[in-house]
């Protein structure tokens, strides 16, 4: 970590990192090499099927059913060949040519993040800033901005980070405890108002309908594989059953398509409930009600804590009573899920119940399981001394 000024710059740090960017190094040699090699065969395929004439290396015509097949096949692992690859050559970034730099300004703090030859920034107004940390377990650099989170950095060292959060914290006059967020309605949910005048919550609709173009492109491929199938099937009867599955996939994909520009899962808000509901044009169908809220912690086997805010579904005669239905759920950090915890209890006037440990209760449970271990003798007291530094 290095000071310049009212600069607070960030680097990897380890030995380690140049063990894991040699592998991964190597493993890109041979992610380059897959990717041209199912290109090419891709490339050589369509070219083949639009033309009629066998592919390179090869003496007669492709069967259209296997040739769709295969390309179906190869463009699907394709897909995610690139994504893992783009995303390791990210962390071989980040583990050797990266740097965050966090400048303080009179009116807020700059990010400016440069991975290999490129650079983003990001200004944060400092009126937005409730506060400066470092996430646990991760120890990632964190902001609360609003009613979100942004991580501000994940280079460095912990302690480094540790030391950068208070000295952010000081230059930008922050107080370092965890104080309770206020209401506010996160990013990606939105307040809609109906024909009828009735007020929901719902996922942001700019996003949904981001991804039903994605979905339309393709549902819109698929369904030109379908086609050229078909236009074969009229040859060899034999692939019809191949056409049909196609096919299957392809009214899916459509579907999928016009739920995410027509249809929508909502909260219809109320004087003192929440309505959950399914939305498909003007149709509305009621799921369950709420008359409660609760925001809980719960950890899985890494150890990582989670967040969920839940409704307390109103018990109706022959369901299961206790039954909860998950509003949002987050990783490391309590803070979007109970902005909007609080602010759906504001705007239905419905109670709402944080049940996340603070720092005190988390240190007296600590205190509680350790002394309680260090009572049980030798092999205890190695252990509790274990949990402390874990802790």
């Amino acid at each position: 970590m290095n000071h310049y000024s009212n600069e607070l710059r960030l680097r990897p740090r380890g030995v380690g990192r140049f063990f894991g960017a040699a592998f991964l190094a190597f493993w890109l040699c041979g992610w380059a090499a897959g990717e041209a090699f199912a290109l090419y065969v891709l490339v050589n395929g369509l070219r083949a099927l639009l033309t009629g004439s066998p592919p390179t290396g090869g003496d007669e015509p492709k069967n259209i059913g296997a040739a769709v097949a295969v390309g179906g096949f190869l463009l699907i692992w394709l897909a995610f060949w690139t994504i893992g690859g783009l995303a390791a050559i990210r962390e071989l970034l980040r583990s050797l040519w990266a740097e965050d730099c966090l400048s303080v300004q009179p009116d807020g703090l700059l990010v400016t993040s440069r991975l290999g030859p490129f650079v983003t920034r990001r200004h944060l107004p400092r009126s937005e800033i409730r506060r400066i940390y470092a996430q646990r377990p991760t120890t990632a650099l964190m902001a609360q901005v609003g009613s979100n989170t942004v991580t501000l950095s994940d280079l460095g060292t912990p302690a480094e980070r540790d030391a950068g959060a208070d000295w952010l914290r000081s230059e930008l006059r922050l107080s370092e405890a965890l104080s309770v967020t206020g209401e506010a309605l996160p990013e990606g949910w939105q307040e809609v108002t109906d024909f009828r005048g009735e007020t929901a919550l719902a996922p942001d609709l700019r996003t949904r309908r981001k991804q039903a173009y994605i979905v339309t492109v393709i549902a819109g491929a698929v369904w030109s594989g379908v086609l050229l199938l078909a236009r074969g099937s009229l040859r060899e009867p034999t692939q019809w059953g191949v056409t049909a599955m196609a096919g299957a996939v392809a009214c899916w994909l459509t579907w999928q398509a016009l739920w995410l520009f027509r249809g929508r899962k909502e909260w219809r808000i109320e004087h003192a409930r929440l309505v959950h509901q399914r939305r498909y044009g003007a149709h509305v169908t009621e799921l369950a009600e709420a008359r409660a809220l609760e925001l809980t912690e719960s950890s899985d086997s890494d150890g990582d804590r989670w967040y969920d805010l839940e409704a307390l579904i109103t018990d109706r005669p022959g369901q299961k009573p206790g039954r909860r239905r998950s509003i949002q759920r987050t990783i490391h950090d309590p803070t979007t899920p109970r902005s909007l915890g609080l602010w759906l209890a504001k705007r239905s006037a419905i109670s709402f119940r944080d049940l996340v440990p603070d720092d005190a209760a988390r240190d007296a449970e600590l205190a509680r399981v350790t002394d309680a271990l260090a009572n049980t003798g030798t092999f205890g007291q190695w252990l509790a001394r274990l949990v402390k530094r874990q802790g």
